[in-house]
């Protein structure tokens, strides 16, 4: 069930290039949009700040790395705040937190030192079990407009493994845009008016406490730790600049800004990896049109880009997410020769999916690579 973008651009020379790159640029948009849309109608986010941080950091991410680098809330962070309805001030504050703690992490090569203690399983594991995550979110989503996800996805599959012409985002995009004229409210054009947000010793506390600690192991894991994996599995020698000390520094300077400047707080992440890779793109150019049309929604249409993103339909939104949860999951096919390191990212996956917390996971699955082997030995032993 495996697709190559490039056997499929080989067979199909007349298709120029940027049909891929647009198509790869739209790939993540199942998880930013709804985070986004609560951030701003629950928190009280700025929609111009939070979109034009974003786009400036998928612009400077992609122009750096040479590939298209995911931008997303930090999920967990996100989560908390919108569960707890934390004003957008303290998660700012928050932001800031987590930017000076990735640079500390980058500067001190602390990323690499500890990077070196995650076996390939325990990577797999997490990869697995955000896999399962964003099918069970696709789920709630394409649940509340089931109609619309089932053309979706006919789409998907007739782009995917019958067409084969038409890069597979292209034609669920202007369906999508299509269905969601009726429901955009135009307001007045232009900018939200944006201002400094210089948090209080309080809030840094509260942001710290409430929202950093919960999201830090999560975001070493996962977007530190698998998404240098993901990215040499996906991208090869173009992901050269991909390591666990230009991840964190990138993360760290994007949130210090977005937290300064009003922003949500951001990462990469290797589910955004492969949702970009998996629709279309193979270099850095979907990273720009996807940065400059959230910079335009930002500048454009500041004061209706909440009307605009909650008007794109959640069944589309499911099924791209269904299709890359699918798609993250599948990494673990690398290591099915191998039964024991198939059992550890098995159990990381599964306790970090059944408990709702992949951090709790990871910690599983390190316990059980480092652990398990002599507890087996010693078993053994005692029956012999």
């Amino acid at each position: 069930m495996r697709y190559s973008l490039d056997k499929a651009k080989q067979q199909f020379p007349h298709l120029t290039g940027a049909l891929w790159d647009v198509s790869g640029a739209f790939g993540d948009i199942g998880v930013l949009f709804p985070l986004a849309i609560a951030l701003i109608a629950k928190n009280g986010f700025n929609p111009t700040a939070l979109f034009l941080m974003a786009g400036i950091f998928y612009i400077a991410s992609a122009y750096y790395f040479k590939i298209t680098m995911p931008v997303q809330p930090l999920k967990a962070m996100s989560a908390i705040a919108i569960a707890s309805g934390l004003s957008s001030s303290v998660i700012n504050a928050a932001g800031i937190v987590m930017g000076v703690i990735l640079a500390v992490i980058a500067f001190s090569g602390l990323g690499v030192r500890l990077g070196r203690i995650f076996p390939v399983s325990v990577i797999r594991g997490i990869q697995l079990g955000l896999g399962i995550m964003l099918i069970k979110a696709s789920a709630n989503l394409a649940g509340d407009d089931i109609s619309i996800a089932i053309i979706a996805g006919v789409i998907l599959i007739s782009c995917f493994w019958i067409i084969k012409k038409v890069p597979p985002l292209i034609p669920i995009m202007i369906l999508g845009i299509a269905l969601s004229l009726k429901g955009i409210k135009m307001s007045s054009l232009g900018p939200v008016a944006m201002s400094l947000a210089v948090p209080e010793p309080e809030q840094l506390w509260i942001g710290f406490t409430t929202l950093v600690l919960p999201q830090i192991a999560l975001t070493f894991g996962n977007a530190i730790v698998a998404t240098e994996a993901t990215g040499k599995l996906l991208y090869g020698k173009r992901a050269e600049k991909l390591d666990l000390k230009s991840i964190p520094m990138s993360m760290s300077i994007a949130n210090l800004a977005s937290g300064i400047f009003g922003g949500a707080p951001m990462c990469h992440g290797s589910g955004g990896l492969t949702a970009h890779y998996k629709f279309g793109s193979t270099n850095e150019r979907s990273g720009y049109i996807i940065g400059f049309a959230l910079i335009a929604l930002a500048l454009l249409f500041g004061h209706t880009a909440l009307s605009i993103i909650s008007a794109f339909p959640k069944g589309i939104l499911g099924i791209l997410l269904f299709y890359v949860g699918i798609q993250h999951a599948l990494f673990v096919r690398d290591i099915q020769s191998d039964k024991p390191a198939l059992f550890v990212a098995f159990s990381t996956a599964a306790s970090g999916f059944l408990l709702n917390n992949l951090t709790i996971g990871f910690l599983i699955g390190l316990a059980m690579h480092y652990f398990l082997p002599g507890m087996m030995k010693t078993l053994n032993a005692l029956k012999n």
